[in-house]
């Protein structure tokens, strides 16, 4: 098969002339025509898959109400956060120094992976302040303590709330013992 056309551009111009019209729809206004191009088949799956994606989600979440939206979620972590921790209300008026071994032990575990960055691991200070000498910011009873470990302080000192009230009275207390 000879082709009499050797410019290229007649070639690709007859071409298209050939291909276009099969393309072609009946539309025509002020001499412009319409080709029919559809998108191609993995886009039209897409667009599919997400409408009836859309469909279900709304069915799951808001005509059944099967699935928990974000506040319902988030109350839902909250419940599992505090289960986790297990935060009890220790009144800090009432509370008393800790001297069994076993607690002060436990007192110095956490002190050593909580509190030695800024206190030192012998208490003498460094960021924090000096938790051997007998001058105390906010005071040196046990319910004092207590509270500056369980609240934080605006000079830095950061709650310890997620420790629990036990584990903060544990610490409190070897603090005062055997720092």
């Amino acid at each position: 098969m000879e082709n009499k056309n050797t410019d290229p551009k007649e070639v690709y111009t007859e071409y298209n002339e050939k291909f276009d019209k099969k393309l072609m729809i009946d539309h025509d206004y002020d001499g412009i025509k319409e080709l029919d191009n559809p998108p191609p088949p993995w886009l039209m799956w897409l667009f599919y898959f997400t409408v009836i994606w859309s469909v279900w989600y709304l069915a799951w979440f808001h005509w059944f109400d099967m699935g928990r939206l974000q506040e319902a979620d988030y109350a839902h972590e909250l419940e599992e956060a505090a289960e986790k921790y297990k935060v009890t209300a220790m009144d800090e008026e009432t509370i008393n120094i800790l001297t069994a071994e076993e607690d002060l032990n436990r007192g110095s575990e956490i002190y050593k992976k909580s509190c030695v960055a800024c206190h030192g691991d012998a208490g003498q200070g460094g960021i924090g302040p000096n938790l051997k000498d007998a001058d105390w910011i906010y005071g040196s009873e046990i319910k004092d303590v207590f509270g500056v470990i369980k609240n934080g302080t605006d000079k830095g000192m950061t709650s310890f709330k997620s420790l629990g009230d036990e584990d903060i009275l544990k610490v409190s207390s070897y603090v005062l013992k055997k720092l």
